[in-house]
């Protein structure tokens, strides 16, 4: 249920931010990754991924983009486009370096997890990576198909970072507590009035 109150707490802040024009220009505002129908949705070339990934420290929680803290957390991508399902997949996370150009001068020394593109069954791929250090990171996604074609997906995120969209999620969080403390006293104040009322109206012994 959390899950599903923090995804929609996301797809609430996208549409404030894009209400006042503030979302940032292509198809998400944080590259390859969006929010689709309650799934986290990574577009590599003209098919679909879904993404998803949780950690599990303390409770359970999932994240589409940016990760709350750090240490394990894992991950899962999954083919869904079925072009995708008999292709390999590979992904390399990397620290954030200033962009593309930058990566190029040594991509290795930036690399803090990397797989190698190959099938997995169903098209189904999961993995761990603890994250030791809080930053700004690059997750980049690979598919190869079986002539040697290859198709990039690149999506920023955070890790232990204070964001936009976790300041837009406690406020929110904060507002619903209010408004429930608010209700029950509320509910409290009718029924006590309420009793006092037929204690009023009720005949003397």
């Amino acid at each position: 249920m959390k899950g599903l109150f923090r995804r929609g707490v996301f797809a609430a802040a996208i549409g404030l931010v894009a209400a006042f024009g503030l979302a940032p220009s292509g198809a998400s505002a944080h590259g390859g990754v969006k929010l689709e129908q309650d799934e986290c949705v990574l577009r590599i070339g003209q098919s679909t991924m879904h993404f998803i990934g949780y950690q599990r420290s303390g409770e359970e929680q999932e994240f589409c983009e940016d990760i709350a803290q750090t240490g394990p957390t894992v991950i899962a991508l999954e083919a869904v486009s079925d072009d995708l399902r008999d292709m390999a997949i590979g992904i390399r996370i990397i620290k954030d370096v200033g962009g593309e150009a930058n990566e190029k001068g040594d991509i290795t020394a930036a690399t803090v997890f990397k797989l190698e593109p190959k099938v997995y069954r169903n098209g189904i791929m999961t993995f761990e990576h603890d994250f030791k250090d809080a930053g700004r990171y690059v997750g980049i996604v690979t598919v190869r198909d079986e002539l040697g074609n290859e198709w990039v997906s690149r999506f920023p995120f955070t890790v232990g970072l204070y964001t936009f969209w976790g300041m837009i999620e406690y406020i929110l969080y904060g507002v619903g507590f209010v408004s429930l403390i608010g209700v029950m006293w509320l509910a409290l104040r009718a029924k006590s009035n309420k009793n006092k009322a037929d204690e009023a109206a009720a005949p003397a012994a």
